[in-house]
C-alpha cells in the first residue's frame, strides 16, 4: 500500500482521531557503534544499519489505521534510504543539497500525504514521528540532549574522528527530515487541535537546536547551521497556531540569558536564540492576532533599546527586518493600529540617529526603512525625505554592500511612495522623482550607480514609477537610457544603460497588456531551509507589440521610438560583439567563449542577449526582414551560448507564430548556411542543418494545429469535403531553395552530414503534404530518389565488390 494511493483519503474519513501505534524495528541506533570497527565504514552501513524496514502493518485492523500505518510505514523506508544516501556523500556535502523538499519527488510525495493525514490524526502522527525521531538517535528517554560527536579537542584517533563525523552527519540527517514533516504536519494544528504536552515538546527540541555550543567546530559545521534554521522555520510555522506558547518560550529562555554575566558566549547565545524566531510572521487577521505579535514586538523593541552589544542590537534589526517586510508588503489600515503605530514610533527617532554612526549604519538601514514602510501616511511623508537623502548620498559608497543597502532601502520607499501613498503634489512628487533619477542614471554617465548592482533592481524603480508616472519615466528615464533621438554620429552604446531600458519598457507593455495592476513589494527573497519557497514564474508576451496594441495601452507615443532605438542598438552590437564573435571568424579560432567575453565586451553580450529576447515582442524599425533574419541567424553561431540560444529560439518563434515570414525565414537560414558555414567547420555545418531541420518542424507544427482547429471549426462528417488548405499560395521557390541544398550536402563525405541532408528531404516532403499543395508539374527531389535509386543501383550493381553492394543497400534503405 503505497502513499500515493487515491483511496488514501476515502479511508482517511473512518480514522480515529485518538489512534496511537507501536512500530516494530530493529535495534537502537544507539548501537551503531559496534559497525564502525569495520575498516570499511560505508559497505558496513548498508549491511548492518537496518533501521525500521521490517515495518509490519496488520492487514486485519480498521481502513484508516491501515493507511496510516501503511503511510508510515513508507515514510521509514523512504527516510532510510535517504540517510544511507546521505551517509555514502563526502562529509563537506551540505545536507540540503540531498534532503530539501525538490531534490526527491517521491519523498517529497510521502511527506505531503502525511501532512494530508495529520488532517485527521495529528496529535497520533506526532506521538509516532518523536517515537521514530528518538529511535533513529538511540535516545529513548524524553531528553533526547544534542550531541555533538566530534570536537576539535579530541586530537588522537583521525580514524575515530571521522566516524565520530559520519556519526554525527547521521544525527543530523535524522533532524533534517525530522524537521520537514514537523513543518509539514504543524500546518494542520488549526484543523485538528493538539495537546499542550506536544506542542512544549516540539518546543523544547526546537530551542535546545538554538543553544550556541561553544567551541564546537568541524566538518558539520555548516550542517548544524542548517539544521538550526530548520528548527526555526518549525517555529515558525507552530508560530502560527500557537503564538502565546512560542512567545512565552522564547522569552523565559531570553530572561535566562539576560540574567547572566555578559560574556562572549552569552552574547552568542542570545544571538543564536534570536536567529531562532527569524521565521516567525505577524498573522495580519483577525485583529486580535495582530496586536498580540506586536506587542510581542513591542518586547523586543525594549530590550533593542536597553541592550548595549552591537552585536545583539544588530541581530534584533535583522530580526525585526525579516518580519517587518511581509507585513509592509501586505498592511493597509493596519497602520492605524495602536499597537504598530506605537511599535514605529518607539523605535524611530533612536534608530535613525544611531544609523548616522558607521559602525551602525550597514544593519540599521533596512529597519528604518521598514519602520517607515509600515508607519501611517503622514508620518511616513514627515520623515521618509529626509531618510531618502541619506540612502542617495551612499549609493556611491566605496563600500558596496553599504550602497547597496541603500539601494534596496531606496526602493522599497519609493514602492511605497508610488504605489501605496499615491505621490503627492505634481510640483512635490515631480522634485523627488528628479532626485532619485539623478542620483541613478547621472546625465551624461554611461553607467549606472551604483555599479555592479543586479539590474531588476533598477528596473523594478522604474516599473514602480510608471506605474503613476508613466510619461515621466518614458520620457525623462527610458529614453535617455536607450539614447532614444540621438543621432547616428553621437549614438554610443551604453550596455548597462540600455539593457536596463529596454527590459523595463518590455515589463510596463506587458503588465498594461496583461492588467497585471500594481506592482508588488520587494521582498528579501529570504529561501527557507526546508526548500518550500514558493517561486512564482513571471510570463512574458512572446506576441508582437502592434500599433493597435499600443494605443489600447497607452504606448502609442513611445513605442515607434523605441523600436527605433532597438534598431540602431542592434546594428552597432553587431558590428563590435557580433559578427567578430562568430565562431568562423579567424579571431575566435582555439579561443574559449570564457576568455573572449570579458571586459567591456561582457555588458555588451548581455544587452545583445536582451535584444535578442525582445524579438519578436518588437520588431526593429528600420532594419529590413531580410537583414534581421540574417543577424538571427549569424547568432546561432556566435561565441556565446546563451546568445546562441535566444537567437535560434527567437526564428523559431517567427516560424511557429508569424506565417508571413515564414518562408523568408527558411530561405534565409539556408543562405547563411551557403554563405557562412560551409563544411571547412564540419561540426558547425552539422549543428547548423539540425537547426534546419527543427525549423521546419516549426512551420509543420503550426501546420497541424492549422489542420486541427480547421477540422473542430467545421465539424467534418464522414464523406464532408476537407476545408480549404492551410496556404494555398506556391512555396515551390523556398523548398527548392531547401531541396537544391540537401542535395548538395548529400554529397558530403561524411556519413552523418548526409543522413542530415535525408532528414531535410523528407521533413520537406511531410511539410508539403501537411500544406495540401497541389504537385502540378513539380515532383520534390526525395519521391525521385525514391523512384530512381533502384534502377540507377541495377544499372552498375554488376561492376561493384559484395561489401560495396551491402553499403549501397544500406543507404538505399536509408532513403
Amino acid at each position: 500500500f503505497k502513499s500515493t494511493n487515491p483511496v488514501l483519503h476515502f479511508f482517511i474519513s473512518v480514522f480515529f482521531p485518538s489512534l496511537h501505534w507501536t512500530i516494530r524495528s530493529s535495534a537502537p541506533v544507539s548501537k551503531i557503534n559496534k559497525y564502525c570497527n569495520s575498516s570499511n565504514f560505508h559497505s558496513t552501513w548498508g549491511k548492518k544499519n537496518i533501521i525500521m524496514s521490517n515495518i509490519t502493518v496488520d492487514p486485519d485492523v480498521k481502513p484508516g489505521e491501515y493507511v496510516i500505518k501503511s503511510l508510515f510505514a513508507e515514510f521509514a523506508v523512504q527516510a532510510e534510504k535517504k540517510i544511507e544516501v546521505v551517509m555514502a556523500e563526502p562529509l563537506e556535502k551540505l545536507l540540503s543539497r540531498s534532503l530539501q523538499r525538490g531534490e526527491d519527488l517521491q519523498f517529497d510525495q510521502v511527506i505531503s500525504s502525511m501532512s494530508s493525514v495529520a488532517e485527521h490524526c495529528l496529535p497520533s502522527l506526532l506521538r509516532t514521528l518523536f517515537d521514530w525521531y528518538r529511535r533513529q538517535n538511540g535516545t529513548e528517554d524524553e531528553s533526547y540532549e544534542y550531541r555533538p560527536r566530534s570536537s576539535t579537542k579530541s586530537k588522537g584517533d583521525e580514524q575515530q574522528r571521522e566516524r565520530d563525523y559520519l556519526l554525527e552527519r547521521r544525527d543530523l540527517a535524522v533532524d533534517f527530515i525530522f524537521c520537514l514533516v514537523l513543518v509539514e504536519v504543524l500546518k494542520q494544528i488549526p484543523v485538528h487541535p493538539v495537546p499542550d504536552p506536544l506542542v512544549h515538546e516540539v518546543l523544547n527540541l526546537a530551542f535546545k537546536h538554538f543553544k550556541h555550543k561553544e567551541g564546537y567546530s568541524g566538518t558539520n559545521t555548516g550542517n548544524v547551521h542548517i539544521i538550526a534554521d530548520l528548527y526555526a522555520e518549525v517555529i515558525g510555522v507552530l508560530a502560527q497556531s500557537k503564538f502565546q506558547a512560542v512567545r512565552k518560550k522564547f522569552v523565559t529562555e531570553l530572561k535566562e540569558l539576560r540574567q547572566k554575566e555578559q560574556s562572549p558566549h552569552v552574547v552568542q547565545s542570545v544571538i543564536s536564540l534570536i536567529m531562532g524566531m527569524k521565521f516567525f510572521r505577524v498573522k495580519m487577521y483577525p485583529v486580535e492576532d495582530f496586536e498580540a505579535s506586536f506587542q510581542f514586538m513591542q518586547e523586543c523593541a525594549q530590550y533593542f533599546l536597553e541592550v548595549k552589544d552591537k552585536d545583539i542590537k544588530h541581530a534584533l534589526a535583522g530580526l525585526f527586518v525579516e518580519i517587518l517586510i511581509p507585513v509592509a508588503a501586505a498592511v493597509k489600515n493596519e497602520v492605524n493600529v495602536p499597537c504598530l503605530k506605537n511599535f514605529v514610533e518607539m523605535l524611530y527617532q533612536t534608530t535613525f540617529e544611531l544609523s548616522s554612526r558607521k559602525k551602525h549604519s550597514l544593519a540599521l538601514y533596512p529597519l528604518i526603512t521598514c519602520l517607515l514602510c509600515v508607519s501611517q501616511k503622514q508620518f511616513f511623508l514627515n520623515n521618509w525625505h529626509i531618510f531618502l537623502q541619506n540612502c542617495l548620498s551612499h549609493l556611491k559608497n566605496k563600500d558596496p554592500k553599504m550602497s547597496r543597502v541603500a539601494l534596496e532601502s531606496l526602493y522599497r520607499l519609493l514602492w511605497v511612495y508610488v504605489i501605496r501613498i499615491k505621490c503627492e503634489s505634481n510640483t512635490v512628487t515631480q522634485s523627488r522623482l528628479m532626485s532619485i533619477v539623478s542620483a541613478l542614471f547621472p546625465k551624461g554617465s554611461r553607467s549606472v550607480v551604483p555599479r555592479d548592482t543586479p539590474l531588476n533592481i533598477f528596473v523594478k524603480i522604474i516599473q514602480f514609477i510608471a506605474q503613476e508616472r508613466l510619461d515621466f519615466a518614458m520620457k525623462e528615464i527610458i529614453f535617455d537610457l536607450l539614447s532614444v533621438g540621438k543621432s547616428a554620429k553621437t549614438f554610443t552604446i551604453n550596455p548597462e544603460r540600455m539593457n536596463i531600458g529596454l527590459r523595463v519598457f518590455l515589463v510596463i507593455a506587458d503588465s498594461l497588456q496583461q492588467k497585471d495592476g500594481e506592482p508588488p513589494m520587494p521582498t528579501t527573497g529570504v529561501i527557507l531551509p526546508s526548500g518550500n519557497t514558493l517561486r512564482v514564474k513571471k510570463i512574458f508576451l512572446n506576441k508582437t507589440l502592434t500599433d493597435e496594441e499600443a494605443k489600447v495601452i497607452g504606448m502609442s507615443v513611445y513605442y515607434p521610438q523605441v523600436r527605433k532605438a532597438l534598431d540602431s542598438i542592434l546594428r552597432h552590437l553587431d558590428k563590435e560583439v557580433g559578427r567578430p564573435m562568430c565562431m568562423t571568424s579567424v579571431q575566435m579560432s582555439n579561443k574559449e567563449p570564457e576568455d573572449m567575453i570579458t571586459g567591456e565586451r561582457k555588458p555588451k553580450i548581455d544587452l545583445f542577449r536582451t535584444c535578442i529576447a525582445a524579438i519578436p515582442r518588437l520588431i526593429p524599425d528600420g532594419m529590413s526582414r531580410t537583414d534581421l533574419i540574417e543577424l538571427l541567424a549569424r547568432l546561432t553561431i556566435h561565441m556565446d551560448e546563451e546568445l546562441r540560444a535566444l537567437a535560434f529560439n527567437t526564428l523559431q518563434a517567427l516560424m511557429l507564430d508569424f506565417p508571413d515570414w515564414r518562408e523568408d525565414v527558411l530561405s534565409g537560414f539556408v543562405y547563411f548556411i551557403v554563405r557562412e558555414v560551409t563544411d571547412v567547420h564540419p561540426t558547425l555545418l552539422d549543428n547548423a542543418v539540425k537547426m534546419l531541420v527543427q525549423l521546419i518542424n516549426q512551420w509543420k507544427q503550426a501546420a497541424q494545429m492549422h489542420n486541427k482547429n480547421q477540422d473542430s471549426q467545421h465539424g467534418l462528417a464522414d464523406g464532408a469535403s476537407h476545408p480549404p488548405p492551410l496556404e494555398k499560395s506556391p512555396y515551390s521557390s523556398v523548398f527548392h531553395v531547401v531541396e537544391g541544398f540537401a542535395l548538395v550536402i548529400l554529397c558530403s563525405s561524411r556519413p552523418a552530414t548526409r543522413r542530415l541532408a535525408v532528414s531535410v528531404l523528407r521533413e520537406i516532403r511531410t511539410l508539403f503534404a501537411l500544406l495540401e499543395i497541389p504537385k502540378g508539374d513539380d515532383e520534390l527531389a526525395i519521391d525521385v530518389m525514391d523512384r530512381l535509386s533502384p534502377s540507377i543501383l541495377e544499372s552498375f550493381i554488376h561492376l561493384t565488390g559484395a561489401d560495396q553492394v551491402t553499403m549501397m543497400m544500406s543507404c538505399f534503405l536509408v532513403l
